[in-house]
Protein backbone atom coordinates (compact mmCIF):
# COMPACT_ATOMS: atom_id res chain seq x y z
CA UNK A 1 0.00 0.00 0.00
CA UNK A 2 1.22 3.48 -0.78
CA UNK A 3 2.33 5.84 1.94
CA UNK A 4 -0.27 7.77 3.90
CA UNK A 5 0.57 11.07 2.22
CA UNK A 6 -0.16 9.62 -1.21
CA UNK A 7 -3.25 7.76 -0.05
CA UNK A 8 -5.19 10.38 1.87
CA UNK A 9 -6.19 13.81 0.61
CA UNK A 10 -6.59 16.10 3.61
CA UNK A 11 -8.62 19.29 3.64
CA UNK A 12 -12.15 20.65 3.59
CA UNK A 13 -14.80 19.32 1.26
CA UNK A 14 -17.58 21.66 0.26
CA UNK A 15 -21.07 20.31 -0.31
CA UNK A 16 -22.14 21.17 -3.83
CA UNK A 17 -18.75 20.50 -5.43
CA UNK A 18 -18.98 19.21 -8.98
CA UNK A 19 -17.25 16.21 -10.54
CA UNK A 20 -18.27 13.59 -8.00
CA UNK A 21 -19.95 10.67 -9.72
CA UNK A 22 -22.93 8.80 -8.34
CA UNK A 23 -22.22 5.51 -6.55
CA UNK A 24 -25.04 3.02 -6.12
CA UNK A 25 -23.48 1.51 -3.02
CA UNK A 26 -20.72 1.95 -0.49
CA UNK A 27 -17.92 -0.42 0.55
CA UNK A 28 -18.55 -2.67 3.51
CA UNK A 29 -16.92 -1.91 6.88
CA UNK A 30 -14.63 -4.92 6.29
CA UNK A 31 -13.41 -3.51 2.97
CA UNK A 32 -12.72 -0.10 4.53
CA UNK A 33 -10.86 -1.72 7.43
CA UNK A 34 -8.73 -3.81 5.08
CA UNK A 35 -7.85 -0.68 3.10
CA UNK A 36 -6.68 1.40 6.05
CA UNK A 37 -5.32 -1.20 8.48
CA UNK A 38 -1.73 -0.59 7.38
CA UNK A 39 -2.14 3.12 8.13
CA UNK A 40 -3.41 2.72 11.70
CA UNK A 41 -0.83 0.86 13.82
CA UNK A 42 -3.24 -0.14 16.59
CA UNK A 43 -6.59 -1.82 17.13
CA UNK A 44 -9.57 -0.02 15.56
CA UNK A 45 -13.03 -0.71 14.24
CA UNK A 46 -15.14 0.64 11.39
CA UNK A 47 -18.46 1.29 13.08
CA UNK A 48 -20.41 2.68 10.14
CA UNK A 49 -20.28 3.16 6.37
CA UNK A 50 -23.07 4.96 4.57
CA UNK A 51 -23.75 6.99 1.46
CA UNK A 52 -24.12 10.70 2.06
CA UNK A 53 -27.47 12.15 1.07
CA UNK A 54 -25.88 15.58 0.62
CA UNK A 55 -23.25 14.50 -1.93
CA UNK A 56 -24.13 11.79 -4.41
CA UNK A 57 -21.36 9.26 -4.92
CA UNK A 58 -19.56 10.04 -1.69
CA UNK A 59 -19.56 7.55 1.17
CA UNK A 60 -18.87 8.32 4.80
CA UNK A 61 -16.97 5.90 7.04
CA UNK A 62 -16.60 6.23 10.79
CA UNK A 63 -13.44 4.67 12.21
CA UNK A 64 -13.15 4.26 15.98
CA UNK A 65 -9.67 4.23 17.50
CA UNK A 66 -10.28 3.81 21.22
CA UNK A 67 -12.66 6.59 22.24
CA UNK A 68 -11.77 8.75 19.26
CA UNK A 69 -13.95 8.62 16.14
CA UNK A 70 -12.37 9.52 12.81
CA UNK A 71 -14.80 10.46 10.04
CA UNK A 72 -13.45 9.92 6.52
CA UNK A 73 -14.97 10.00 3.03
CA UNK A 74 -14.43 7.47 0.29
CA UNK A 75 -15.62 6.20 -3.10
CA UNK A 76 -17.65 3.04 -3.63
CA UNK A 77 -14.55 0.84 -3.87
CA UNK A 78 -12.56 2.55 -1.11
CA UNK A 79 -9.72 3.30 -3.51
CA UNK A 80 -9.52 6.91 -2.35
CA UNK A 81 -10.01 8.53 1.02
CA UNK A 82 -10.55 12.14 2.02
CA UNK A 83 -9.83 13.28 5.57
CA UNK A 84 -11.12 16.72 6.48
CA UNK A 85 -14.21 18.75 7.24
CA UNK A 86 -17.28 18.36 5.06
CA UNK A 87 -19.02 21.73 5.09
CA UNK A 88 -22.65 22.30 4.13
CA UNK A 89 -22.45 25.87 2.89
CA UNK A 90 -26.19 26.27 2.40
CA UNK A 91 -27.09 25.13 5.92
CA UNK A 92 -23.88 26.56 7.41
CA UNK A 93 -23.04 23.27 9.12
CA UNK A 94 -19.87 21.31 9.68
CA UNK A 95 -21.19 17.84 8.90
CA UNK A 96 -17.95 16.16 9.91
CA UNK A 97 -17.95 17.77 13.35
CA UNK A 98 -21.60 16.78 13.89
CA UNK A 99 -20.89 13.17 12.95
CA UNK A 100 -17.77 13.07 15.13
CA UNK A 101 -19.78 14.26 18.13
CA UNK A 102 -22.46 11.68 17.43
CA UNK A 103 -19.93 8.83 17.55
CA UNK A 104 -17.91 10.12 20.51
CA UNK A 105 -20.16 8.28 22.94
CA UNK A 106 -18.58 5.27 24.67
CA UNK A 107 -20.33 1.93 24.81
CA UNK A 108 -21.17 -0.04 27.95
CA UNK A 109 -18.22 -2.42 27.55
CA UNK A 110 -15.73 0.44 27.87
CA UNK A 111 -17.67 1.99 30.76
CA UNK A 112 -17.58 -1.35 32.59
CA UNK A 113 -13.81 -1.49 32.12
CA UNK A 114 -13.43 2.10 33.34
CA UNK A 115 -15.16 1.17 36.58
CA UNK A 116 -12.33 -1.23 37.39
CA UNK A 117 -9.82 1.64 37.23
CA UNK A 118 -11.52 4.00 39.71
CA UNK A 119 -9.12 5.08 42.49
CA UNK A 120 -11.04 7.70 44.49
CA UNK A 121 -14.75 8.51 44.78
CA UNK A 122 -16.24 11.86 45.81
CA UNK A 123 -19.94 11.76 46.87
CA UNK A 124 -19.86 7.96 46.98
CA UNK A 125 -23.51 7.72 48.09
CA UNK A 126 -24.82 9.36 44.91
CA UNK A 127 -26.55 7.19 42.31
CA UNK A 128 -25.52 9.30 39.34
CA UNK A 129 -21.82 9.55 38.49
CA UNK A 130 -19.13 10.62 36.07
CA UNK A 131 -15.52 9.55 35.63
CA UNK A 132 -12.94 12.27 36.27
CA UNK A 133 -9.64 11.30 34.63
CA UNK A 134 -6.97 13.45 36.20
CA UNK A 135 -3.22 13.96 36.54
CA UNK A 136 -2.09 15.16 40.02
CA UNK A 137 0.17 17.77 38.40
CA UNK A 138 -2.31 18.93 35.75
CA UNK A 139 -3.11 22.65 36.28
CA UNK A 140 -6.36 22.40 34.33
CA UNK A 141 -7.48 19.47 36.47
CA UNK A 142 -6.87 21.61 39.55
CA UNK A 143 -9.05 24.35 38.03
CA UNK A 144 -11.73 21.80 37.15
CA UNK A 145 -11.92 20.28 40.65
CA UNK A 146 -13.93 23.05 42.43
CA UNK A 147 -16.20 23.41 39.39
CA UNK A 148 -16.92 19.69 39.40
CA UNK A 149 -17.43 19.54 43.16
CA UNK A 150 -19.94 22.39 43.14
CA UNK A 151 -21.85 20.82 40.25
CA UNK A 152 -21.69 17.35 41.82
CA UNK A 153 -22.98 18.59 45.19
CA UNK A 154 -25.80 20.49 43.52
CA UNK A 155 -26.90 17.56 41.35
CA UNK A 156 -26.05 14.70 43.72
CA UNK A 157 -23.46 13.20 41.41
CA UNK A 158 -20.47 11.04 42.36
CA UNK A 159 -17.06 11.92 40.90
CA UNK A 160 -15.16 8.71 40.22
CA UNK A 161 -11.52 9.70 39.94
CA UNK A 162 -9.09 7.75 37.76
CA UNK A 163 -5.49 8.85 38.27
CA UNK A 164 -3.65 9.21 34.98
CA UNK A 165 -0.15 10.73 35.23
CA UNK A 166 1.02 12.13 31.90
CA UNK A 167 4.61 11.86 30.59
CA UNK A 168 4.98 15.65 30.63
CA UNK A 169 4.71 15.61 34.45
CA UNK A 170 7.60 13.42 35.70
CA UNK A 171 6.60 13.65 39.38
CA UNK A 172 2.93 12.83 38.80
CA UNK A 173 3.25 9.03 38.77
CA UNK A 174 4.82 8.91 42.23
CA UNK A 175 2.15 11.25 43.56
CA UNK A 176 -0.62 9.12 42.03
CA UNK A 177 0.82 5.98 43.58
CA UNK A 178 1.08 7.66 47.00
CA UNK A 179 -2.52 8.88 46.81
CA UNK A 180 -3.71 5.31 46.31
CA UNK A 181 -1.39 3.74 48.87
CA UNK A 182 -2.32 6.29 51.54
CA UNK A 183 -6.06 6.11 50.76
CA UNK A 184 -6.30 9.85 50.18
CA UNK A 185 -9.38 11.76 49.02
CA UNK A 186 -10.12 14.04 46.07
CA UNK A 187 -9.11 17.08 48.15
CA UNK A 188 -5.52 15.77 48.11
CA UNK A 189 -5.24 14.91 44.43
CA UNK A 190 -4.36 18.40 43.16
CA UNK A 191 -2.84 19.69 46.39
CA UNK A 192 0.72 18.50 45.69
CA UNK A 193 0.32 15.50 47.97
CA UNK A 194 3.49 13.39 48.24
CA UNK A 195 4.72 10.56 50.43
CA UNK A 196 7.33 7.83 50.29
CA UNK A 197 4.63 5.20 50.28
CA UNK A 198 5.03 3.53 46.90
CA UNK A 199 3.19 0.30 47.62
CA UNK A 200 2.83 -2.47 45.05
CA UNK A 201 -0.95 -2.04 44.96
CA UNK A 202 -0.61 1.63 44.03
CA UNK A 203 2.08 1.03 41.42
CA UNK A 204 0.04 -1.70 39.72
CA UNK A 205 -3.13 0.42 39.76
CA UNK A 206 -1.48 3.49 38.23
CA UNK A 207 0.37 1.47 35.59
CA UNK A 208 -2.88 -0.32 34.69
CA UNK A 209 -4.59 3.07 34.32
CA UNK A 210 -1.81 4.35 32.08
CA UNK A 211 -1.96 1.28 29.86
CA UNK A 212 -5.75 1.14 29.55
CA UNK A 213 -6.33 4.87 29.03
CA UNK A 214 -3.45 5.03 26.57
CA UNK A 215 -5.03 2.22 24.56
CA UNK A 216 -8.29 4.18 24.54
CA UNK A 217 -6.48 7.09 22.94
CA UNK A 218 -6.84 9.45 25.91
CA UNK A 219 -3.78 11.70 25.83
CA UNK A 220 -4.85 14.70 27.90
CA UNK A 221 -6.42 15.67 31.19
CA UNK A 222 -8.92 16.48 32.47
CA UNK A 223 -11.11 14.06 30.58
CA UNK A 224 -14.67 13.59 31.83
CA UNK A 225 -16.73 10.55 30.87
CA UNK A 226 -20.39 10.40 31.77
CA UNK A 227 -22.42 7.46 33.03
CA UNK A 228 -24.19 7.68 29.65
CA UNK A 229 -20.94 7.41 27.67
CA UNK A 230 -20.67 11.06 26.65
CA UNK A 231 -17.19 12.57 26.78
CA UNK A 232 -15.93 16.06 27.63
CA UNK A 233 -12.24 16.73 27.12
CA UNK A 234 -10.58 19.70 28.79
CA UNK A 235 -12.12 22.19 31.20
CA UNK A 236 -15.93 22.05 31.19
CA UNK A 237 -17.29 25.15 29.47
CA UNK A 238 -20.73 25.25 31.03
CA UNK A 239 -23.07 23.56 33.48
CA UNK A 240 -25.15 22.27 30.57
CA UNK A 241 -22.06 20.52 29.20
CA UNK A 242 -21.67 18.75 32.53
CA UNK A 243 -25.39 17.96 32.59
CA UNK A 244 -24.95 16.19 29.24
CA UNK A 245 -22.83 13.57 31.03
CA UNK A 246 -25.71 12.34 33.20
CA UNK A 247 -28.82 13.03 31.07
Amino acid sequence: MRKLGAFILAGAVLVGAQGIGYAKSCPSPKVVKDRVKELIPREFSVVEVKELSQVKGLCQAVIKVGIKPLVVYTDKKANYMIVGNLLDLKEKKNLTAEETQKHSKLDKKILDKLEKHVNIVYNDKAKKYIYFISDPDCPFCKKAEPILKEWADKNKVALKVILYPLPIHPQAKGKAVALICDNRKLEDVHNNYTSKNQCEKGIKAVEANMKFLGELGINGTPTLIGMNGNVVQGLPRSESELDSLID
